[in-house]
């Protein structure tokens, strides 16, 4: 697999860090600390949905592409003793044993989402008190081919390898982030995550690192993350099928701004993945899809980042991702498509 961006999508947008603040005082300590609990003692059960990933590069007219070059899982769930307190969490990522050039780039991302009612009664209305999300990274910061090829002969010839996480918490009108290297002379990939995540749940807590913090949300005063954004705005459209909703959200303390673009129904849509050593992982053929075009604005920047996400309507599969695009610019497309089993322990199941 080419680059890693696909991983800013389902990841909250790991890239746009921008310089820390320069203080940092008890009261963001004692923040941070508290949204570090929450992650670690987040939900323990939960429904998961495991995918294989499928890369894509265009050759001039028609795309040129190789499946089964990673994947990963999108988990759900509620704590047993809060009814109020939702997990969403996503790992995805190249699988360096199948990838081209054993390329090794993955992201996870862990949303803990605290609802003002419990969360098998909630509505349309957004209820959300506040969240606290831990992001984990294989850092990149190549944007062409060769760039990533550089990076990976960098990493060989030195035996480091670069790692990022971030830790950031939101209330309704303010917002908190910590962003922390990890140089590893270990390689962890995505099925090693549940190796990887306690140590950079060590580096976060240990950091004295000085927090990002802001009290000036822009007029963004949800409580809402990138994670728990995506969610809200599918189930909307499940509902109303209307283009044009908005909802700003945080990330990394900075405001954004995520717009459905398009939302149409699908009849019918045949996936069949190839196994990487021959043979098929997945066919699949679905009918009565909804797909949702995305665009995620940063609030001071502009910049956008653009994704598509096919949901079931109906049934089991209801609400549930079988099909995420990301195109990071013209020439690179990653597709994420949902494995027909749904397994209980997937790649790199850490809680």
């Amino acid at each position: 697999m080419r680059g890693r961006r696909n991983l800013q999508v389902l990841l909250a947008l790991l890239s746009l860090l921008l310089p820390q603040s320069t203080t940092s005082t008890s009261t963001e300590r004692a923040s941070i600390a508290e949204a570090l609990g929450w992650v670690r003692s987040a939900p323990t059960d939960g429904t998961q949905y495991n995918y294989v990933m499928t890369a894509r590069v265009r050759l001039l007219f028609f795309w040129a592409g190789k499946d089964d070059v990673g994947g990963g899982f999108i988990r759900r769930g509620t704590a047993k003793d809060n009814p109020r307190e939702e997990l969403l969490q996503v790992l995805f990522g190249s699988d360096p044993a199948k990838a081209p050039r054993g390329i090794n780039r993955w992201g996870a991302g862990t949303e803990v989402v605290w609802h003002a009612n419990p969360v098998a009664e909630l509505s349309q209305e957004d209820d959300v008190v506040s969240t606290a999300f831990f992001g984990f990274m294989k850092s990149s910061r190549g944007k062409t081919v060769s760039e990533m090829q550089a990076e990976l002969k960098k990493e060989k010839d030195h035996g480091e390898h670069q790692f990022t996480g971030i830790l950031s918490r939101v209330e309704s009108g303010s917002a908190i982030s910590l962003v922390v290297p990890l140089p590893s002379d270990v390689d962890y990939n995505l099925h090693q995550y549940s190796e990887a995540e306690p140590l950079m749940l060590q580096r976060l807590n240990a950091s004295d690192k000085p927090a990002r913090s802001l009290e000036d949300t822009a007029g963004c005063n949800r409580a809402g993350e990138f994670l728990g954004t995506v969610s809200q705005l599918l189930n909307a459209e499940l509902e109303s099928l209307r283009p044009g909703l908005t909802l700003c959200y945080l990330y990394d303390a900075q405001v954004n701004k995520l717009v459905v673009e398009r939302a149409e129904a699908v009849q019918k849509l045949t996936v069949k993945v190839n196994g990487a050593k021959g043979g098929t992982v997945s066919e699949e053929t679905y009918s009565d899809l909804l797909e949702t075009e995305f665009v995620s604005i940063h609030h001071v920047t502009g910049k956008k980042v653009y994704f598509t996400i096919l949901t079931g309507t109906r049934g089991a599969l209801r609400g549930v991702p079988v099909q995420i695009r990301y195109q990071p610019n013209w020439w690179f497309q990653v597709v994420l498509n949902l494995l027909p089993t749904e397994k209980p322990n997937g790649p790199g199941q850490s809680h």
